[in-house]
């Protein structure tokens, strides 16, 4: 099944249109040693999925999706660059299903492609023809979720494998890492559109609910159907990723003292000396100890306070149900 079948009917539309700006902007101009990698990393795939936000929320709030072009592709580039560290920091060599930028090209020439990137989406927020004031709101806007990204990666790198994590960590490491980086397409779309201060704070409250269920479905599907690595399951266990299975079997004291201490080895013991038995071991753990069922009632719980949040906005009974597509689709994606 593709990936544009698995998307929510309310935004296949706006895929379309983004995938023919990308495409003229990405034959605007060609830059040496730099445009061939670009080409790569976003021939690799990827759902769109923040993009069309951003036309979809433009929409809803009475804007012109068109006039949104630009701050959409610069949140698509925004996701590429964060990508490109990411995978550098973990050592991934694998992304949907295909080599990732750094191990095709290098990492000196990987580094110097997501530099020009961030550099190109500032020049698409500042270059649009929108209102001074509204590109300077979506620049502070971009510039506040980059830092807050960082600052959740930094906690994700530096608490890998720790004996001392809890569920109040990982929320702490999801909300910075992925929830103000899920809401800032919709809520520029709205700035595009020229919504109300009042509108947005509970645009980025939807984000702090969203955003961690989408985080909690992704360590499930790495746990169960794989992350597009190549057909390899498991690969935050060998990373040490502090994930919301591994903060739960601590913190509730699933198993044994004596697991709990084999759990905190493995993950803590890094890629190379993490095998396959291990892996397995880790899993069966938390199956039999209910830890996989725990995880998807999180991603639940917070799908419902997502709702509550999008019934408070002001937009229409059709505009409401196009977010609602998009949250049962976070919670219930396979990919």
């Amino acid at each position: 099944m593709s990936l544009m079948t698995e998307l929510p009917e309310s935004i296949k539309t706006h895929v379309l249109s983004l995938e023919e700006f990308f495409e003229q902007e990405n034959t605007r101009e060609t830059h040496d040693f730099i445009t061939e990698g670009l080409n790569y990393q976003f021939s690799t795939g990827g759902k769109r999925l923040r993009p069309a936000l951003c036309l979809l929320s433009c929409e809803l709030f009475g804007g012109d999706p068109d006039k949104a072009l630009p701050f959409a592709m610069a949140t698509e580039i925004l996701h590429n660059f964060l990508l490109i560290h990411d995978d550098i920091e973990d050592d991934d060599v694998m992304r949907r299903d295909q080599k990732t930028l750094w191990a095709e090209i290098g990492l000196p020439n990987a580094l110097n492609v997501a530099d020009f990137m961030i550099a190109r989406a500032y020049g698409l927020i500042t270059e649009s023809q929108l209102p001074v004031d509204t590109s300077l709101k979506l620049c502070r806007a971009f510039s506040h979720v980059l830092q807050r990204t960082v600052e959740g990666q930094a906690l994700d790198i530096n608490l890998r494998g720790h004996p001392d994590v809890n569920l109040e960590t990982y929320y702490r490491i999801v909300t910075l890492k992925t929830a103000y980086y899920l809401a800032l397409p919709w809520v520029g779309g709205a700035m595009v559109a020229g919504a109300e201060e009042a509108s947005l704070e509970p645009l980025w409250k939807l984000g702090r609910r969203l955003g961690p269920a989408f985080q909690i479905r992704d360590d499930l599907i790495d746990l169960t159907e794989g992350k597009g690595r190549g057909g390899e399951v498991g690969c935050d266990i060998r990373e040490g990723k502090p994930s919301i299975c591994y903060a739960h079997s601590l913190e509730s004291k699933k198993g044994t003292e004596e697991e709990r201490g084999r759990l905190v080895e493995i993950v803590r013991a890094g890629r190379d000396s993490t095998t396959e038995d291990d892996i397995a071991w880790v899993i069966d753990f938390y199956r039999r100890e209910q830890v996989l069922d725990f995880a998807q009632e999180e991603a639940n719980r917070l799908a419902g306070e997502s709702l509550e949040v999008l019934d408070g906005l002001p937009l229409p009974d059709a505009g409401k149900e196009s977010f609602r597509e998009v949250i049962r689709f976070v919670v219930d994606r396979k990919v």
